[in-house]
């Protein structure tokens, strides 16, 4: 059974990735395209309709566009239901609050949540591979709008060969780098950046990711997590993990080099407020603005413009976030 995604037919699923060709966690590139191949050969054997939206943010002058080494590596099963976003890097350099901060992993999932197809939008990492459960679940069409699907993620060694990636390895607990991951009502945070499922209009009705603070991407993904439930959407866990194949440079293999000097690490400083503040992104979040440049039926060139960019500071887009009755017990209930 093969599953069908037709020219102008909507997906069932939109599975928003963002990266870019600079070597990120060594190497990128293998593990980008074992997923992507692993996931997208899950989904097509089980009928789901879907496409994979790259956005690469700020692509490095010289190297190759991760699209053409989609293109170029990959069967053309997978190419025909993958499209890039290819954002300039001026956009960055205008955005950024914290020069150490080289990349903002949530500026471009906005991007790519602002342009997705899909009646249901995954927000993903390019080394994560879905569980069957997951698998299993979207195979029986059974999200459900309104509400924000979440998924524990289960780290696996880098050591651990991505050539021919197949089930038996991926869910060897031998090869798990560290404990299986659990999560915990209300919130169900942990790994959050790696899994988010939640229907297109849900999430266009909340705005996207915080644009407002943008010294971090650390926080930012759970930050989400509590702007949703302070609007009135629940948050559920899928049942099921992401298996996440682990590597150089991660939060996890870094975050001990910066304690005691949090300002100075490349995801910038954990300790902010993420779980005291929601935020009211403009109406142009995802560089809604942006002049877009149409190269073909699976890219898209967003050129700079300062008409596109947001405030510096908007401090009338940050509140304090409901907090929960713990009297009650309830996550549905909610006082400011």
């Amino acid at each position: 059974m093969t599953a069908r995604n037709d020219a102008g037919t909507v997906p069932y699923i939109s599975i928003v990735l963002t990266g870019r060709n600079d070597g990120y966690g060594g190497d990128f590139v293998k593990r980008f395209l074992a997923t992507l191949q692993f996931n997208h050969h899950e989904l097509m054997a089980r009928a789901i309709p879907h496409e994979f939206l790259l956005v690469e943010w700020a692509p490095v002058a010289g190297a190759p566009l991760l699209v053409d080494l989609v293109e170029e590596r990959c069967p053309a099963s997978v190419a025909a239901r993958f499209r890039a976003v290819i954002v300039d890097a001026a956009y960055h350099e205008a955005m950024t609050h914290n020069p150490r901060l080289v990349y903002h992993e949530f500026l471009a999932k906005n991007v790519g949540v602002r342009r997705a197809r899909g009646a249901f939008l995954i927000t993903s990492n390019c080394d994560v591979v879905f569980g069957r459960h997951i698998l299993g679940r979207l195979e029986r069409r059974e999200l459900e709008p309104a509400l924000v699907y979440r998924a524990p993620r289960w780290d696996l060694r880098a050591t651990l060969d991505t050539e021919g990636l197949d089930w038996t390895r991926l869910e060897d607990p031998a090869h798990l780098a560290r404990p299986a991951k659990r999560l915990r009502p209300p919130y169900f945070r942990g790994s959050t950046g790696d899994f988010i499922a939640l229907d297109r209009a849900g999430f266009h009705a909340l705005g996207g990711f915080n644009e407002i603070y943008r010294v971090a991407r650390f926080g930012v993904d759970a930050n989400f997590l509590i702007h949703a439930l302070s609007s009135g959407v629940p948050i559920v866990d899928i049942g099921g993990p992401v298996h996440h194949i682990d590597h150089e440079g991660s939060y996890q293999t870094v975050r001990a080099q910066y304690a005691r000097r949090e300002g100075d690490a490349p995801y910038g400083d954990e300790r902010w407020p993420y779980n005291d503040v929601v935020y009211r992104n403009p109406p142009t979040w995802g560089l809604a603005d942006a002049p877009a440049r149409s190269a073909g039926a699976r890219r898209t060139y967003l050129d700079f413009s300062w008409d596109a960019v947001p405030p510096l500071v908007d401090l009338a887009g940050v509140v304090p976030a409901a907090k929960r009755d713990s009297a009650v017990g309830d996550p549905t209930r909610w006082r400011t």
